[in-house]
């Protein structure tokens, strides 16, 4: 088993910032009053905001405010935070949308398949040469998952599908319908969905090793994801595979230990796995069943830190048992570097897994105003010891002063691991 992770550089100057379909403002809207009535409404309002807010889930989690205004009481501050753990602490499961209508335009489609699933979806079609048209179609999904939901739009609109994008979302690109020359007609890409996963089967193709004196047939996988997710490591279970071929014999995968795992970014929500088999016999024409087995490990217990100035002595903010420091800004010309240490128990899963280098955690500049600006010149690691860990962020050609400027900073206060179990059935052998 060779596994494998492809990323996407981008170099300062050069960077693709597509449209991404946003938040509905009616969403926006609904989170502001509940949060009013979290704040100043009566017990019975409260219960039932607090209600409404947990079960809005991921959707509501980028909306809720990092604080309530100063004359709230402490109740309501114990209940935002109670929303806040439980959205970051359920288990991640398939986002579940819903989307009907006739002569739906392709942008009304996607603002209601990102808003209801709270995932990014970008416009790429352009920067492949397309254009970005809006065509209209008939839709009728009802309670699919989101990546169900989005081939059909896609398919609907004639569109495909590009997962490295730089900035986590799942981005859209010029539809290209794969043609089987042989028989003359058009190939359905094999596609597997499982939860908040999406698995495409990329290719297969078979080798003859004369020097090793073996025959060998590899299978690549794309396994994408939610953007939501921020996935840090892949684990597939070698024991779990199961393949059998047309004739129901065994076919005996080819497993090597330190390969079992992958690495994942959240910049880029897909991975590519290559499957190594030992090959079916000539008599096999295809392969009836392919069935594999993983653990995923998320992100759980999100802590969020704001600091309002970046410009001014190094402060320290603590949620629980995580603390995070922000040092002073370092001006060089148009980068501007920030130091940050985060400081958690040191026997802690959070801290072991970032001692591996599974760095997914989320950090930007925002102005008082709500304006962002992503982090977008790479980061450095400093250390990490003692339960702290050390980066140094660069952000390159931000608008304004450093004054200007807050820090908003995501991390785990504890990771999860998720089950990833898919199947393909009837797959033709070259």
């Amino acid at each position: 088993m060779v596994a494998r992770f492809s990323g996407l550089l981008l170099t300062a100057g050069f960077i693709l910032s597509p449209p991404i379909y946003g938040q509905d403002a009616a969403l926006k809207d609904r989170v502001s009053a509940l949060v009013t009535k979290i704040s100043a409404g009566s017990p019975a309002e409260r219960d039932s905001a607090e209600a409404a807010l947990t079960k809005l889930g991921v959707r509501a989690a980028d909306l809720l405010p990092a604080s309530l205004p100063k004359t709230s009481d402490a109740d309501a501050v114990e209940r935002l935070t109670r929303i806040r753990d439980a959205i970051a602490n359920a288990i991640p499961v398939a986002s579940r949308v819903s989307i009907q209508g006739e002569g739906i335009r392709l942008s009304d489609a996607l603002r209601q398949l990102q808003t209801q699933s709270g995932n990014s979806i970008s416009d790429l079609r352009e920067a492949y040469g397309g254009e970005a048209t809006n065509p209209a179609f008939d839709l009728k999904l009802v309670d699919v998952s989101f990546f169900e939901a989005l081939d059909e739009i896609a398919r609907k609109a004639e569109l495909g599908l590009v997962f490295f994008t730089g900035d986590g979302s799942v981005g859209i690109m010029p539809g290209q319908a794969m043609t089987d020359q042989a028989k003359a007609k058009v190939v359905e890409r094999p596609i597997s969905y499982a939860g908040p996963f999406r698995v495409a089967l990329n290719r297969i193709g078979s080798v003859r090793d004369f020097t090793a004196a073996e025959a060998k047939t590899n299978i690549q996988f794309e396994v994408a994801w939610e953007p939501r997710l921020r996935p840090m490591l892949l684990s597939l279970k070698a024991d779990k595979f199961q393949v059998l071929d047309d004739r129901g014999q065994a076919v005996a995968p080819e497993i090597r230990e330190e390969s079992t795992s992958t690495v994942l970014r959240s910049e880029n929500p897909v991975a590519e796995l290559n499957l190594n088999l030992k090959a079916p016999d000539r008599a096999a024409r295809a392969l009836k069943t392919l069935t594999v087995e993983a653990s995923v490990t998320v992100p759980a217990g999100l802590k969020r830190f704001e600091f309002s100035k970046i410009d001014g002595p190094a402060s320290t903010q603590t949620q629980g048992d995580v603390s995070l420091t922000l040092g002073t800004v370092e001006v060089e010309d148009n980068i501007w570097k920030l130091l940050v240490r985060v400081a958690m128990p040191g026997q802690s899963p959070v801290f072991e897994t970032y001692r591996q280098g599974l760095f997914n955690n989320q950090v930007w500049l925002q102005k008082p105003d709500g304006t962002r600006f992503p982090q977008n010149g790479g980061f450095s690691t400093l250390g990490a010891a003692e339960g702290v860990l050390a980066f140094e962020y660069l952000f390159v050609d931000v608008p304004g002063k450093p004054l200007d400027w807050g820090l908003v900073y995501e991390t785990p206060g504890k990771v999860a691991e998720i089950p990833l179990s898919f199947t393909f059935e009837n797959i033709d052998l070259p």
